[in-house]
């Protein structure tokens, strides 16, 4: 039977992972590092199930060691969080803390119970207090025997540098477009133009299209913010600073909310740029191209150029903590 790597779109990796797994060369710590739903949880519990599978070819996908990893019922393979249990007093866990690392320092002293190696995935490692961080290091620095660690990041800048020199570094990719598309004609029952669109939107993130194929509302809600945002395009001062305020209270302190928000924006002027251009098989969102066509007729490439310049500036800003309502109000007077 052929092995049963699931990770998708990211052949070269696996390809390494596969050959060090034969050759018995795998690294005690991986930092794997990639955007948001692009494959990162799926690499790490392959490689989990990989080290403990009983099957010819690892992993097998069907022994026993592989199906009570995919069932999360397996005692040696732990996925650490922020959201996995309560912070002490039961506060709800903004960083992964202290103690859950203790917990986990504890269980990699322990020879593996089920298995035939523990494997530790600290999901969100640019996440940690700094005491969390500098604890792991000195598991790091002295990794016992039989345990792999499994460090998943979508920035190497969040995980502390002493960290980051100890682990094998693998970066994940987005998956082409033409990929994404295939595994969705494959795996779900959409339409031509649907699947195309969630292919394009996912920007090569395999978990994304996934979960936007299996849940029509994501789409549905993004394409609510875009209804939103193109309204205010189309007004004068005060339609735009009613969408702000509006906006504000949606997103609250929360800056990866904003983040999400201005990027959404920047993919959408890219968009008007593609068909101004004459490149219309660049688009993104294709179920808006009437709408895309009607902006890109009314604007030049100094504006449209303008308008995206302004969006990565005001991201700049939110990664630099100014001001949230201050930036979007003055984002929205100087988009053209």
């Amino acid at each position: 039977m052929a092995d049963m790597w699931r990770t998708i779109g990211q052949d070269r990796v696996v390809t390494t992972l596969r050959q060090a797994l034969g050759k018995g060369g795998l690294a005690h710590a991986y930092l794997v590092v990639g955007p948001a739903h692009i494959g990162k949880m799926t690499l790490a519990l392959d490689l989990a199930r990989a080290v403990n599978c009983t099957g010819a070819e690892r992993p097998c996908g069907v022994c026993e060691q592989c199906r009570r990893i995919d069932e999360r019922l397996h005692a040696d393979v732990r996925i650490v969080s922020v959201e996995s249990g309560q912070a002490p007093g039961g506060r709800r866990r903004t960083a992964i803390g202290i103690d859950q690392i203790r917990e986990i320092q504890r269980e990699a002293s322990l020879k593996p119970y089920e298995g035939s190696s523990r494997v530790l995935i600290f999901d969100g490692a640019g996440r940690m207090t700094e005491e969390a961080a500098n604890s792991l290091l000195k598991t790091l620095e002295e990794p016992p025997d039989q345990v792999i660690l499994l460090l998943l990041a979508h920035d190497e800048s969040a995980v502390l540098p002493t960290i980051v020199s100890r682990c094998h570094r693998i970066d994940l990719r987005p998956v082409a477009s033409a990929q994404v598309y295939a595994e969705l004609e494959d795996r779900f029952a959409l339409d031509t133009a649907s699947s195309m669109e969630i292919a394009r939107v996912s920007a090569g993130r395999v978990g994304w299209a996934f979960r936007a194929a299996a849940s029509p509302e994501l789409l549905e809600e993004r394409s609510k913010r875009l209804d939103r945002f193109e309204s205010a395009m189309e007004g004068g001062i005060e339609p735009r600073f009613a969408f702000a305020a509006d906006l504000l209270l949606t997103l609250g302190a929360s800056r990866d909310g904003a983040r999400s928000e201005l990027a959404l924006w920047i993919e959408w002027w890219r968009d008007v740029m593609a068909i101004n251009q004459g490149c219309p098989e660049l688009v993104t969102n294709l179920s808006r191209k009437a709408n895309l066509e009607s902006r890109a007729k009314t604007l030049s490439i100094p504006e449209i150029v303008s308008g995206i310049k302004a969006i990565q500036q005001t991201l700049e800003y939110v990664e630099r903590n100014v001001n949230l309502k201050l930036a979007l109000e003055n984002l929205l007077l100087r988009l053209p």
